[in-house]
């Protein structure tokens, strides 16, 4: 099982042994090397040579030598290296491993090298580094190997700690092996992992001491997990040898997820002083009056180093240290010594307060601790689904899931659909997927019975179309939920709000937003995550950015770090700076936010809104020219967007994509994507939500398609007039000036710029500066395009753009000189706007009669405004006037 996860390490092993011909693995116990040197051993295509080696020889000087070559065939059975005294002992080793009458292709294993004398340490690490032998490759083991170690000048592979993830793979591997085809819950596999503190030998003891039935989830978990004896080795290597004292503050820690400090001070002598010594060692943590064992693999084995009885004389005694002080944790110690029918409930009760406080493996010790208590779940189930929702809003997926699979089972209508209502924000949270209505649908009996909770399921899947833009379902389910008006709750109604923000928002309609900011700045403590989430969205997209801050800022004091809901506000946040051209201030954010996704993955948290993540890491990455990085991100996210069927997100990938391209001189490819968005945002009609029609029209622009742009600049003239909009107006403003000419130009221009005079969207002022310098630079005026240019470079170093203004002035600077002067070339603002569309469809290879037909004119009017161009830029041809404007091909782009 072993060589599937570690087949990073194994590769690696193989390509240093050709090289190299000696390696050194290195780890701890339990870290897998056996498993590693097995792996290598039954893929090796030659002989193998395994040396024996016992602790027992640590103490006879060349005792590891006398078993390397006896392995080797260069001494005979029960002889020593050391019988001749008459030469040095190094070179008559050395001598002899290279005359071993080995074949060619032999892998020599030493496990446990640095457990060797040390004598035999020092000849075997002489010998391996002046080796000849091409015949022989060498694989050494050891826990370490310092600098002032023999063996440390060997190419050393260190093995790491597996990650959860890893680590949970290997959890199904080991179970199948173990029972056949047996699947372990998900629940199991990540309970396991977690206690193996990354060790794969750990997690087979764990996984062999699980029951079946535990295993598949269908009995309480047992926590702490049970490891066996063969753990102590491991425990040993992480804490060290401990005292008694110290031994009995663990015995006594292991019994509960807390523990209090103050009773085990009073009874304990030396008690101060073995806890430091145990803090210092990592073995316990202080969480303010408590302490606790955070490596689950000791607190196991603390624990099942006492006996039945002494585990309960403890229990008993901490029972009475923390009644009517902790009554959590007297509930806890009672459950083992004497449960009664009310302490299941108290426990699950506790359990959802210590998760919503944030210590979230304790509440999920409790919670198991009351399933194992109880006689009939059904009267835990509504307790069991106020964990699960506790467990959801801090990203613990598995767990939710877990309970919510058991309260799925209730009798109780509420119950079972606020569990379907779970079950769609879990997977909602985790893949942007909505359950097909045959699955979300809701019973009379259930509508009845619950009116509320079949209204707050109405209203998640709502704002779960919403967020996918698709808004005539969340229209006829928030139709549907508010038809139950005067049997919603707070909760719902704020839910029900939360909808219509987003559609107003979606039209440019700022007013329920606002009324929701009025609700928000009220400071009420039990407002609902996502109506604060959908008011600051609403004001963003409807460009009230300072106040949609503010409500981003009062939800992160509300909700702490390891929350679902930081994490959503985070991403909104970098969107909102994206959208503001803080380019700098985006950066930094979503690099942030990205380490810490990596960081919840590698802890085995769940992944949460996977969507928002992989769009903003595109455009971090193509903003910064990581173009290489950005390419499986975007892969990744194009898979999303195709097997959740999620339009806007293919839509908003097409635009990161489309931006990129017109930025880097790609036009035709950034309007293929550009086009694409166009085909995906039907639904969208304000523009600060299609915010890729401004960059479309700029490209087609470039390629000279100006009659499609021209109509592409009324569409959105006529957006911006429905749904007024501050960026659309600079949009449109630079639009205009792109597609006009002569003295029109730099009047358009300047009145783009004039109106973009202010703080707020500084990025896109920048922009209409660099269209500007080129539409100057093009018509001849290159020391007017040289103060352009240097005003967008200007802009985009303030807003923290430095990649892209160095390529924008590397790009200018590297520019060839025109081949045609002005004298060779009048210039082009001399042309009519009628007659810059006939060149430029010239220069596009368009006959006069395709010509007609683009531009609706009749045959003979072409004709006549092509003989006016000839005239204007004395050319004598067609032939010669294509030939001009090859040798100046910036002309196309006026």
């Amino acid at each position: 099982m072993l060589p599937v996860i570690r087949r990073r390490e194994l590769a690696d092993l193989r390509s240093q042994l050709a090289t190299h011909r000696a390696v050194a693995l290195t780890g701890g116990l339990g870290s897998g090397r056996r498993s590693l040197l097995r792996a290598l051993e039954s893929g090796w295509e030659g002989t193998v040579i395994r040396v024996a080696s016992s602790p027992l020889d640590a103490d006879t000087a060349y005792s590891g030598v006398d078993g390397l070559l006896t392995a080797l065939g260069a001494l005979d059975d029960g002889a020593s290296i050391t019988e001749d005294p008459r030469t040095d002992i190094g070179p008559r080793a050395a001598a002899a491993f290279h005359s071993a009458p080995v074949g060619d292709n032999t892998l020599l294993l030493i496990p446990n090298a640095d457990e060797l004398d040390p004598a035999s340490q020092r000849v075997i690490g002489q010998i391996l580094r002046r080796r000849r032998s091409v015949r022989l490759s060498t694989v050494i083991t050891a826990r370490s190997l310092p600098d002032g170690s023999p063996l440390a000048a060997l190419r050393e592979i260190a093995m790491q700690d597996l990650s959860i993830v890893e680590l949970t793979e290997l959890a199904r591997e080991l179970a199948a092996s173990r029972h056949g085809h047996t699947a372990i819950s998900e629940e199991a596999a990540l309970v396991a992992a977690r206690a193996a503190a990354g060790r794969p030998s750990a997690l087979r003891h764990i996984i062999e001491e699980m029951a079946p039935s535990e295993m598949r989830g269908e009995i309480a978990l047992s926590l702490p997990v049970r490891v066996g004896p063969a753990s102590r080795g491991m425990v040993t290597e992480l804490v060290g040898e401990l005292g008694d004292e110290s031994e009995a503050i663990l015995r006594s820690l292991s019994l509960a997820p807390l523990t209090p400090v103050r009773p085990l001070a009073d009874r304990m002598p030396g008690f101060w002083e073995s806890v430091d010594e145990l803090e210092s060692r990592g073995a316990i943590e202080r969480r303010g009056a408590f302490l606790c064992i955070p490596h689950g693999l000791v607190r196991a084995s603390a624990q099942q180093s006492m006996d039945s009885r002494e585990r309960r004389t403890l229990h008993t005694r901490l029972a009475r240290d923390c009644a009517g002080i902790w009554p959590q944790l007297e509930a806890w110690h009672t459950s083992f010594v004497d449960p009664g029918e009310e302490t299941p409930v108290r426990l699950a009760a506790h359990a959802a307060g210590l998760i919503r406080r944030g210590f979230v493996s304790g509440g999920v010790e409790f919670a198991e601790r009351a399933i194992r208590v109880c006689a009939d779940l059904d009267g835990l189930h509504e307790p069991l689904l106020d964990i699960a929702e506790s467990l959801t809003a801090r990203g613990e997926f598995v767990f939710a899931t877990r309970y919510a699979r058991m309260t799925s089972q209730s009798m109780h209508a509420g119950v079972v659909v606020r569990t379907r209502t779970l079950d769609t924000r879990i997977a909602f949270l985790s893949t942007q997927v909505l359950p097909s209505p045959l699955l979300s649908r809701w019973s009379r009996r259930e509508t009845e019975e619950a009116p509320a909770e079949v209204a707050r399921l109405q209203l998640n899947l709502a704002l779960g179309h919403c967020e996918r833009g698709e808004y005539d379902q969340a229209q006829d389910l928030v139709q549907l939920a508010e038809a139950a008006d005067a049997r919603l709750g707070q909760g719902e109604r704020q839910l029900s709000a939360a909808v219509r923000i987003q559609l107003d928002s979606h039209r440019g309609v700022d007013a329920s937003a606002l009324a929701g900011f009025t609700e928000v700045q009220k400071g009420q403590s039990d407002l609902e995550p996502r109506f604060v989430l959908a008011v600051a969205s609403g004001l963003m997209l409807t460009e009230h950015h300072e106040l949609a801050a503010a409500v981003l800022d009062q939800l992160r004091e509300v909700h702490g770090p390891a929350t679902i809901w930081r994490r959503q506000a985070d991403c909104l946040q970098a969107e909102m700076e994206i959208r503001q051209g803080r380019i700098g201030q985006a950066l930094d954010l979503i690099a942030r936010i990205s380490a810490d996704a990596d960081a919840g993955v590698r802890r085995g948290s769940a992944a949460i809104r996977q969507d928002r993540l992989l769009v903003l890491r595109c455009w971090q990455l193509l903003m910064t020219g990581r173009a290489g990085d950005a390419e499986p991100v975007e892969e990744e996210t194009a898979r999303l967007a195709s097997a959740t069927g999620n339009r806007r997100l293919l839509a908003e990938l097409n635009a990161v994509q489309g931006r990129y391209l017109l930025h880097v001189g790609c036009p035709a490819e950034a309007v293929r994507h550009l086009h694409r968005c166009e085909e995906l945002s039907g639904a969208e009609v304000n523009p600060t939500v299609r915010r890729f029609e401004g960059d479309l029209i700029e490209a087609l622009v470039s390629l000279g398609r100006r009659e499609h742009a021209t109509l592409l600049l009324s569409q959105l003239r006529k957006r911006a007039e429905r749904s007024p909009s501050r960026w659309a107006e600079q949009i449109v403003g630079r639009c205009e000036a792109l597609l006009s000419a002569g003295s029109t130009c730099d009047e358009l221009f300047g009145r783009a710029l004039r109106r973009a005079n202010s703080l707020e969207f500084v990025y896109e002022k920048a922009r209409t500066h660099a269209a500007y310098a080129a539409r100057l630079a093009d018509n001849g005026s290159g020391r007017k395009a040289h103060e352009q240019e240097l005003a967008a470079a200007a802009l985009l170093r303030e807003v923290g753009a430095e990649r892209l203004a160095e390529r924008f002035l590397a790009e200018r600077s590297d520019s060839p000189e025109p081949a045609t002067t002005l004298t060779d070339l009048p210039r082009l603002g001399e042309l009519s706007d009628e007659e810059l569309k006939v060149v430029e469809l010239v220069r596009a290879g368009l006959k006069n009669r395709e010509i007609a037909e683009r531009v609706f004119v009749s045959l003979r009017t072409v004709e006549l405004r092509l003989t006016a161009v000839y005239r204007k830029l004395d050319v004598g041809s067609r032939t010669e006037l294509v030939s001009r404007l090859a040798g100046n091909p910036r002309l196309a782009a006026v």
